[in-house]
């Protein structure tokens, strides 16, 4: 058996054509293909393609199912058909949409399927309804636009009030404004002096304050001993609460009205004229006695010796 060889150029071939087979798939894998994979494709048509290229994922619920293989434009319909290559492990009801949605804010696009529920599924190299969501920059310019006229309008009226009232101000209104304005720095300038003043006066403000404090202290005592004071005078009171008061004047009432009657003994004695007459009688009678005795004592008293 003859043995076979490879001459130069051969070797030079077959080594080419590794290498662009390699060249070709390293390609594709950057471009999202799986060469090894069993992908279906499927078509979607859109108007609007802004941010949608080859290589774009293609997502179900948030997960990768495939990648856009190409985005050509149909100028017969004026719009672009994208050519979707898919995992034929997932099954995609006929009434499932292409949708092109932001991924996040700052404005990168993605492809998303929304399954449909439909219990026909598509075939390879059928064509998927599509839809666009606007995105969240979108919205708020969608929002934004019907108030532009609206600000603008505003910003004139505000620019008009400006100027009418700059043209009812006089110069004489103009001139007094001026004036209060310089006031006004007048003002706070003598507040900033007076500031700087009490910064350097803090040492004797500081003093008082310590003064004021032993005041307030002094009257902290004053005030218990004035209240112990009052809890004395409480006390008493309580006190003659509680003593029979009533009783006592009743007491003295009933003496009295006794002394008064003059039916009674001492009423007889401080009312009757009786009394008091021969009293009277009494003392003149002693009287005529001791004037007798003084001017004839022999009468009275004998005197002998023994």
């Amino acid at each position: 058996m003859a043995k076979f060889k490879l001459n130069r150029e051969q070797k030079i071939g077959i080594f080419s054509i590794i290498i662009l087979v390699s060249i070709y798939m390293i390609i594709n894998y950057l471009k999202g293909k799986d060469l090894f994979s069993n992908m279906n494709t499927f078509y979607a048509e859109f108007y609007d393609v802004e941010g949608i290229t080859a290589t774009v994922p293609i997502h179900l619920r948030g997960h990768k199912i495939g990648t856009i293989e190409s985005v050509d434009y149909n100028p017969a319909k004026n719009s672009f058909l994208l050519k979707l290559k898919v995992q034929s492990a997932y099954k995609i009801p006929n009434n499932s949409v292409a949708e092109i949605y932001d991924v996040g804010i700052l404005g990168t696009r993605a492809l998303r399927i929304n399954l449909g529920d439909s219990q026909n599924l598509l075939k390879n190299r059928d064509t998927l309804q599509s839809s666009i969501n606007p995105g969240m920059i979108d919205g708020l310019l969608s929002e934004l636009l019907p108030l532009k006229d609206d600000i603008q309008n505003l910003i004139k009226a505000i620019n008009l009030t400006f100027d009418e009232v700059n043209q009812i101000i006089s110069p004489e209104l103009k001139k007094e404004i001026d004036n209060s304005i310089n006031n006004l720095n007048k003002t706070l300038k003598s507040a900033s002096e007076i500031m700087s003043n009490l910064n350097k006066s803090s040492p004797e403000i500081t003093e008082i304050v310590t003064n004021f404090n032993k005041i307030t202290s002094s009257l902290d005592e004053t005030s218990h001993k004035l209240n112990s004071g009052l809890d004395n005078i409480n006390e008493i009171t309580e006190s003659i609460k509680s003593s029979d008061l009533a009783g006592t004047i009743n007491t003295l009432k009933d003496l009295l009205s006794k002394l008064h009657d003059p039916d009674g003994s001492i009423g007889k004695l401080i009312n009757t004229d009786s009394i008091h007459n021969s009293i009277e009688v009494l003392i003149n009678d002693l009287d005529s006695l001791i004037k007798n005795i003084n001017e004839n004592p022999k009468k009275y008293i004998k005197v002998s010796v023994f």
